[in-house]
């Protein structure tokens, strides 16, 4: 069953809701409930167990304007503008978006280039125009997922970087 409201951040859960929408907890039936002395939260709010990585939770503190910045930056100057955001930043937020942003980059260029030699035999053709598509595309959902608080993986990208 799941409890009307989150006991993290009060905010109020729909009855199908796996996770709080404004704090990102997850709605476990073990966890809910649980006294204060109990919960793996710290003083400060945030967490002490293993879901504070990026990409399972929201994250409410940091620069997640840089690092939404960073994805759309990477459609005007390929891997140039994540590289020079992941050597600047200090913030380790926005160097995961900055990492994933330039994987990305790489990956695409790649991808590209793949596709321009099966040009020659008239099957790359398809995915050269819709390669830069896909960029644009990825790039968006990135760095919306980066203004609310995640830190996306693209599709099909090896972690190089």
């Amino acid at each position: 069953m799941v409890p009307d409201s989150c006991p993290n951040c009060g905010a109020s859960l729909s009855p199908t809701a796996n996770y709080c929408s404004e704090c990102g907890d997850a709605v476990d039936d073990d966890s809910w409930g649980v006294s204060s002395e109990e919960s793996s939260w710290d003083s400060d709010g945030s967490r002490s167990d293993s879901r504070t990585e990026y990409g399972s939770s929201r994250r409410t503190d940091g620069d997640t304007t840089m690092a939404a910045l960073t994805h759309v930056l990477a459609i005007f100057t390929w891997a140039i503008g994540p590289l020079i955001v992941l050597i600047a930043t200090d913030d380790p937020f926005v160097e995961e978006n900055a990492r994933n942003a330039l994987n990305w980059q790489i990956a695409f260029t790649f991808y590209m280039l793949v596709s321009a030699v099966f040009v020659l035999a008239i099957i790359g053709i398809v995915p050269v125009l819709l390669l830069p598509v896909v960029d644009l595309a990825f790039c968006a959902i990135a760095a919306v997922k980066a203004a609310d608080g995640e830190a996306w993986s693209y599709p099909a990208t090896p972690d190089i970087i």
